[in-house]
């Protein structure tokens, strides 16, 4: 099984929050948004891995 990556999924509408999840690469991030949100992928506007701040 690949490692999981942390990733945070923005949408086009401002009225759905973001989603962070682990998966393994981004399209099976976004895949995983847009069900867990009950959209269609194009709804998906980012896809970003969130990364830990250094000295933060």
């Amino acid at each position: 099984m690949p490692d999981l990556l942390p990733f945070r999924i923005h949408f086009e509408d401002p009225e759905i929050a973001p989603l962070d999840l682990d998966a393994s690469d981004a399209e099976a991030a976004r895949k995983l948004a847009a069900k867990r949100r009950g959209v269609p992928a194009g709804a998906i506007r980012k896809v970003k891995i969130i990364r830990e701040k250094a000295n933060g």
